[in-house]
C-alpha cells in the first residue's frame, strides 16, 4: 500500500485538500495499476514561521 506525504505550509483550503488527495491518488493508483483504495495520503501543514527557505522563514518573507 503505497503511503504519500504531501508537506507545505498551512494555507491551503479544505476544498483544495480534497481535490488534491484525489488527483494524487488516482495517478499513484495507476502508476502503481492498484484500486484507489490502497493508496494513503498524509498532507501536513505547516506555519510559515516553522518554514525555512534560503536560508530564512518563510514568514519574514510578508
Amino acid at each position: 500500500m503505497p503511503v504519500i506525504t504531501i508537506a507545505g505550509n498551512d494555507g491551503i483550503s479544505i476544498e483544495k485538500k480534497r481535490e488534491m488527495v484525489k488527483k494524487v491518488s488516482e495517478v499513484v493508483a495507476d502508476a502503481y495499476d492498484l484500486p484507489i483504495e490502497a493508496i494513503t495520503v498524509l498532507v501536513q501543514a505547516y506555519p510559515k514561521e516553522s518554514i525555512g527557505v534560503a536560508g530564512g522563514l518563510l514568514s519574514d518573507r510578508e
